[in-house]
């Protein structure tokens, strides 16, 4: 029997739903923000939920399971900055990863350093930070959906563009986005990802 999807705001997920979105991240997408680990990831989302100015979509199943979400924000660097409060349990979770996986912070460290930054952020721009769905739902017109909605949602609120990081061997991200019509802007490197920077105009 098929189970029926449901689109939901980031607003809208309860805690439970919040954790379940970060282990759902935590399993499908690679990033520097995964491996810093799943307290990062579900303090990522708690974050956005908060944040007024961040955009965001998940797809669930009738009884609520996450399978797929988009999430992005006009000033994401300000949203990443606020992982470090509270102070005391920023510190902890830098102690555990440099006991656990030293190499994690040799990367963050590295991607601050070489970060893209926000320099081809206008003020009519919003960036898609992160969309992904489960293995189960690959195919299945998820991932198109979610980015539509993100991109409808987009234009009500009053951007123009629409700006995003892909890996460039993530070919599938990739063909996903330029059939959306996004384009590629240029591409750098962060640490050590080649990634594209793509545009779309709203």
């Amino acid at each position: 029997m098929k189970m029926e999807h449901n689109v939901i705001s980031l607003g809208e997920l309860n805690d439970e739903q919040v954790l379940e979105l970060a282990r759902l991240h935590h399993v499908v997408m690679h990033s520097l923000l995964t491996d810093l680990g799943l307290p990062f990831l579900e303090r990522y989302y708690q974050l956005a939920q908060k944040d007024a100015s961040a955009i965001g979509f998940c797809v669930t199943y009738e009884n609520g399971t996450p399978l797929g979400w988009v999430t992005g924000s006009p000033k994401p660097d300000q949203l990443n900055n606020r992982l470090r409060e509270p102070l005391t349990w920023f510190i902890l979770q830098m102690l555990r990863l440099l006991f656990t996986r030293p190499w994690v912070l040799w990367q963050l460290a590295s991607s601050v350093f070489s970060s893209s930054g926000q320099s081809d952020m206008k003020d009519d721009a919003i960036e898609l930070t992160y969309i992904g769905v489960s293995e189960k739902q690959k195919g299945t017109g998820v991932g198109t959906k979610l980015i539509n909605r993100f991109i409808t949602a987009s234009r009500e609120a009053g951007y123009h563009s629409v700006i995003l990081s892909v890996e460039v061997d993530n070919q599938p991200a990739v063909a996903l986005y330029k059939k959306t019509g996004f384009e590629i802007i240029r591409t750098f490197l962060e640490g050590h990802y080649q990634r594209h920077r793509m545009e779309l105009k709203i």
